[in-house]
């Protein structure tokens, strides 16, 4: 076994040089910056510097959101079908993307243009146009990107390695984005607390500078990754099926249809996303409601969530190595159950401590976005003409699902405070607490019984050290292992030297 040809010795598939790997790990830095603007900022903008209601702005997340999810699946249907043979489908793809991005989020942080005086239903059209648009960029960027790693390597080293840096960079960028945001608010905000409309300012010079640094790293993604066409993969899988056994068929979407651990694998991610996702909308208004911290709290509490978030990811390979994916997952939850109830017992009386439940949840939900990505590409494992349908069903279910807890958040955000009594506060402190544990419990659930339903069937293979393609197709994914089978165990070895 020749661990730089793929997972078995004399699969041919050309080993992924550090160029390639460079290039594809910047290659999603433009969705992530606008990402961690997306979710950290909109809605405080929205409500805080641009006054409107919060019924507005949670309609225009939910438009997003529901937009993104519907794109999703129907990109990842298209990447797998169409694109420019000579350049890639899913490079073609990604270029898309890239483009709609750019061009739409220019608008979403910006001040109405040539309808500020305009009614509220005007302003959301108009908001809503962008954001559609950019929302359907940011699917095709995403799901073009994801389905490349199963087109670039078949070791599964490799595959938790590229998820790690990919993820690792993704909070990387929400660093910077964080810091430029502390830096603007200082030199180009207001000098009144809280956050309002003198804010404006600040809001859109991060907007441009964010989309220029993203279009620099995607053309270096476009420069340096070649993406293999359909001839070479075709025989790839047919070299692989010669070793591994006498028949492994590409999986059609009726296939993934009919498949449990499909949906189990969607859920999972699902409720992880949900973990990710719903702290990073509401902390800055935790921060300025819950506790009336400063403006530029919600920047520099979001960068302590975030630098946590990149170390948790630089832990998961050896914790997956050792631990197994399913247990890391579940370990990366259990620190996200902890912040919860940090956040909901942290006095407003003394707010350093919030940094440790800030810490806490930003690498749990790194941990868990991970592994929940690495079983993802475990699940589709050689079958990668329907890859970009499995990546773009997992994120419906994850759009959909932010897009409606974050409307349903924003419609019941109760009256203003009282010199008496002021329910905001409390409202946001339950609203860190309940759903990113909840999800995380939920989430930890889902894979308990991906273990089990992965250990039934390693009982019920027949045979099942004699073909390891067999194993395959009944496991799906094998989260406690970095091999399909052992016919040589010097596989491990060979894999951690690269």
């Amino acid at each position: 076994m020749d661990s730089r040809s793929g997972i078995y010795s004399g699969i041919t598939r050309v080993p992924i040089s550090a160029v390639a790997q460079f290039g594809y790990s910047v290659g999603h830095i433009l969705n992530d910056l606008c990402s961690s603007c997306w979710f950290t900022y909109l809605i405080i903008y929205l409500t805080e510097v641009l006054r409107k209601s919060k019924d507005f702005a949670g309609v225009l997340m939910l438009v997003g959101q529901v937009a993104d999810g519907l794109a999703t699946p129907l990109v990842g249907i298209a990447i797998d079908k169409i694109g420019i043979k000579i350049y890639g489908k899913r490079k073609t793809w990604h270029l898309i993307g890239t483009t709609c991005v750019a061009i739409a989020f220019s608008f979403i942080f910006h001040k109405c243009f040539g309808c500020e005086d305009s009614s509220e239903l005007v302003q959301q059209v108009y908001y809503g146009a962008f954001i559609v648009m950019f929302q359907f960029g940011w699917a095709s960027t995403q799901i073009s990107h994801l389905s490349l790693i199963p087109v670039l390597t078949i070791c599964r080293k490799k595959i938790v390695f590229l998820n790690s840096v990919r993820s690792g960079l993704t909070f990387v960028c929400g660093i910077a984005v964080y810091i430029l945001m502390w830096f603007l608010l200082h030199e180009y905000g207001s000098n009144m607390e809280p956050l309002g409309p003198g804010d404006s300012k600040a809001f859109s010079y991060l907007s441009l500078i964010v989309i220029g640094t993203g279009l620099t790293f995607s053309l270096l993604f476009h420069l340096m990754v070649r993406e293999s066409s359909d001839e070479e993969l075709s025989a790839q899988v047919d070299e692989q099926a010669d070793l591994l056994g006498p028949k492994i068929t590409q999986r059609t979407i009726r296939c993934w249809l009919t498949n449990k651990k499909f949906y189990l694998v969607g859920l999972m991610y699902m409720f992880t996303r949900l973990a990710v996702n719903v702290p990073q909308v509401y902390l800055p208004l935790y921060l300025t409601s819950s506790l009336n911290l400063k403006k530029e709290s919600i920047a520099y509490y979001p960068l302590m969530m975030l630098i946590c978030s990149v170390i948790g990811s630089f832990l998961t390979r050896p914790l997956s190595k050792y631990a197994g994916k399913r247990i890391t997952y579940v370990l990366g939850a259990v620190l996200v159950i902890g912040s919860s109830f940090w956040f909901q017992f942290q006095p407003k009386s003394n707010a350093c401590p919030t940094y440790g439940a800030t810490a806490l949840i930003g690498a749990g939900s790194s941990i868990m976005l991970i592994m929940s990505l690495s079983m993802t590409a475990d699940l589709i494992g050689v079958h990668t003409n329907t890859g970009a349908f499995v990546y773009g069903s997992m994120s419906l279910l994850d759009k959909i699902s932010n897009g409606i807890v974050i409307a349903l958040i924003q419609h019941f955000h109760p009256d203003h405070c009282t010199p008496v009594d002021c329910p905001t506060a409390r409202y946001y402190r339950y609203t860190m607490s309940a759903i990113p544990g909840g999800a995380a419990l939920l989430g930890a659930v889902a894979t308990l019984v991906l273990a089990i339903a992965a250990a039934r069937a390693r009982a019920q293979a027949p045979d099942s050290g004699s073909n390891p393609g067999q194993i395959q197709q009944a496991e799906g994914s094998n989260s406690n292992s970095d091999v399909i089978s052992n016919p040589v165990r010097e596989i491990e070895n060979n894999s951690q030297e690269q």
